[in-house]
């Protein structure tokens, strides 16, 4: 049996008050990529419903030169123009235009929603901008610390592959106005779940290619 890594835990106590820590368990299955996933269970070992789990990760630093250009050209104001929004998977999230627009750069920033208005999960997505059905631009944008995952009737949650871009690069980081850019970097395979809770908490996990990372947590 192989041993999942010792999992660093961190508990957010915004009341000040000290809390039981969580526990985790050993998952022996294989799979292909990564997931995560787990329970969430008050004292008495009860399901909690509806428990809402963030995501965040982790980076290194690659290069702070190469800057993604964010820049859309309309250059023939009579050829439809299309700007949307892809997952990693090549899924359509959103069209943010479609139709005519005049000369000039298409000023268009994604809110991180799908077609649906919903807030995406933590992930890798790519905005491109088509002008007469031909692609002239794209640039990756990286979701972080969203809700990716929500426990169901058992507790229970799970985090896919696709939402866990191991290794991938570049990943273009910004600053919080989403204005400076910061550099290019790669995903790491240690992340932080938020279960936003009364008292939030937080779990460190670092992931494992081809095996399921399990995280419980009991309150």
């Amino acid at each position: 049996m192989r041993r999942m890594a010792l999992v660093a835990l961190t508990a957010i106590a915004a009341s000040g008050c000290e809390r039981e820590l969580p526990f985790e368990s050993t998952v022996t299955q294989s799979i292909s990529g990564y997931r995560v996933e787990g329970y969430v269970t008050d004292r008495l070992g009860m399901p909690l419903k509806d428990v809402r789990v963030g995501l965040w990760y982790d980076f290194n630093p690659i290069d702070d030169s190469t800057l993604p250009s964010r820049d859309f050209l309309v250059n023939d104001s009579t050829k439809p123009a299309v700007v949307r929004v892809l997952d990693i998977q090549q899924r359509m999230v959103k069209v943010l235009f479609d139709g005519r627009a005049p000369v000039g750069n298409l000023e268009l920033r994604w809110s991180n929603t799908d077609s649906g208005g919903k807030q995406v999960p933590s992930g890798v997505y790519k905005m491109e901008f088509l002008l007469g059905g031909v692609l002239r631009n794209s640039y990756t944008i990286i979701v972080n610390g969203a809700v990716s995952a929500v426990t169901d009737s058992l507790g229970h949650y799970v985090i896919p592959n696709e939402n866990l871009p191991v290794d991938y690069s570049p990943a273009p980081l910004y600053a919080s106005t989403g204005e400076r850019f910061l550099g290019n970097y790669r995903i790491t395979p240690f992340i932080v779940l938020e279960f936003n809770l009364d008292v939030p908490r937080r779990a460190s996990l670092t992931l494992k290619k081809n095996e399921i990372t399990r995280y419980d947590l009991r309150i």
